[in-house]
């Protein structure tokens, strides 16, 4: 596939996975954040009272007020913006994945960090190396490649969102892993060239099932658009 069209995917998917929820606050939260400062110099001393229609009076802790509206506009926010409604396309696309290439993109382009995306991105490169494994390998090499997975799926990611992220080098891998360098290159290199390999091949395939989900969605609304301008 063009190169331009995974690069304008991951662009797209980037914006679209974003999440901005938090850049509202509600009523509470903002009165929890700064509540009202008590001014009295005496704070143990009552002196809002409230008159019931029977004659009954009692002491209130806050002073009452009176409030027009509870929110500063005069119609309610809709539901979603017009930034977000325009992802919708991307997220349905995404949604129609595979289990392991959803958790990829999530993962990668959306930056969820749910333990069951990353155990599940493990799994699947893990279980398509096992036949790789030479025969006899000790039990503790094969703990330590398993902890290179995950490893290298944070490199491919580093490398997806960060154009200046510089790749681990073999050194520093080493070091990692408790070996020397002879060792690291006799054993480990292969394994661990293997692993990025694989991941730069989920992540092409998962946006390539991404593109085509998104022209089925985006032919769909057209289609229903135009069909809805016929009838009316």
């Amino acid at each position: 596939m063009d190169p331009q069209l995974i690069e304008y995917a991951r662009i797209e998917l980037t914006r679209a996975l974003m999440d901005n929820s938090g850049k509202t606050k509600g009523q509470l939260q903002a009165f929890s954040e700064h509540p009202p400062a008590e001014k009295d110099r005496c704070p143990r001393k009552q002196i809002h009272m409230i008159e019931f229609e029977d004659g009954r009076k009692v002491k209130a802790e806050n002073t009452s007020l009176y409030v027009l509206e509870t929110r500063s506009r005069r119609r309610p926010l809709p539901p979603i913006n017009d930034y977000e409604f325009s992802g919708a396309p991307w997220r349905r696309a995404v949604n129609s994945l595979s289990e392991h290439e959803q958790a990829w993109i999530k993962y990668c382009y959306g930056f969820d960090l749910t333990f069951r995306y990353q155990t599940l991105i493990c799994e699947v490169i893990w279980n398509g190396h096992q036949k790789y494994l030479p025969a006899g390998l000790l039990n503790k090499t094969k703990k330590r490649l398993i902890s290179l997975i995950w490893l290298a799926a944070q490199d491919v990611a580093a490398t997806r969102s960060n154009k200046t992220y510089k790749e681990y080098a073999g050194a520093a891998l080493a070091r990692l892993m408790s070996v020397n360098r002879s060792t690291w290159l006799r054993v480990y290199a292969p394994h661990w060239a293997h692993f990025k390999r694989a991941f730069d091949e989920l992540d092409i395939g998962a946006l390539q099932h991404t593109l085509e989900h998104h022209c089925e969605t985006i032919s769909e609304e057209v289609e229903w658009t135009v069909l809805q301008n016929a009838t009316k």
